[in-house]
């Protein structure tokens, strides 16, 4: 049997896995590379759709089922969607009440692989320049149903994002709205969280829940980094840092190889 051969590390992509110029260093790509080569299975685990998370894979060897959306898609490596956490009845509901808190909101919604904008704002628009696409706008009346959508941000202002979190409160038990950074809200179901999803991934790639190990930053992380045993970069937020079992350094200097030196100590030959 190969060194990693029975473990599984699942990554956050952005501030973890990437730099803070959204790259993956040469140290990171080497290390990850070793970790497969010696039998582990590595997978994302992120909030950015499938499109802007594939576009990676040609520099990391992603090779466990993979998670977009905070959860709400598990694929397989062959890009087959193997698991998807669709959003509740009431999201509409949801919906109307954050607009009524924060009617200036942006509303992106996510249906599996696509994007639409329902309402922009400049941080929707400031968001995806930043990732280089522009999804359509559409109406609601031309939305599939919403028990097929994936997820949906809200953005606005930091304080308009508190807001909407504090007025959110009454919904949580029926959905997850976490955030990324400090202009998002990010809704799913609440079966839709990257713990819940890092758990069908290790379930399907045969992966006992000892042998799996986290890695994140952001409050999005959370669910991740409190079920399994967990680190996180230096840059983390304070949630994450509280939680987490080991700190390493930061993002832009090699977290992911520095956790794959951790683990080889873990598992020595």
């Amino acid at each position: 049997m190969k060194r990693f051969e029975r473990v599984l590390l699942a990554s956050d992509m952005d501030g973890t896995l990437l730099s803070s110029s959204r790259l993956i260093s040469r140290e990171n790509r080497e290390a990850l590379q070793w970790f497969t080569e010696q039998g582990g299975h590595f997978c994302v685990a992120t909030g950015r759709a499938v499109e802007v998370t594939k576009m990676y894979f040609n520099d990391v060897p992603v090779n466990a089922p993979y998670i977009c959306l905070n959860g709400a898609l598990v694929y397989g490596t062959d890009g087959t969607l193997l698991r998807h956490n669709s959003m509740p009845e009431d999201t509409l509901f949801l919906l109307d009440t954050a607009r009524k808190v924060s009617p200036g909101i942006g509303v992106e919604v996510y249906i599996r692989e696509k994007i639409f904008i329902l309402h922009s704002s400049p941080l929707t628009e400031q968001h995806f320049r930043m990732l280089c696409i522009q999804p359509p706008h559409i109406t609601l009346e031309k939305l599939p149903p919403c028990t097929e959508w994936s997820k949906m941000n809200l953005t606005g202002t930091p304080e308009e994002i508190a807001r909407l979190q504090k007025a959110l409160e009454p919904f949580k038990d029926r959905f997850s709205t976490a955030s990324s950074m400090p202009s998002f809200c990010e809704v799913t179901a609440i079966s839709a969280t990257k713990g819940t999803a890092v758990a069908q991934a290790a379930e399907l790639c045969g992966i006992q829940t000892e042998n799996v190990y986290t890695a994140g930053d952001s409050a999005n992380d959370l669910s991740m980094i409190q079920a399994f045993y967990s680190f996180a970069p230096e840059n983390c937020e304070p949630v994450i840092r509280k939680a987490a079992n080991e700190i390493v350094c930061d993002n832009d200097h090699g977290a992911i190889a520095q956790i794959i030196r951790v683990l080889a100590k873990r598992y020595p030959d």
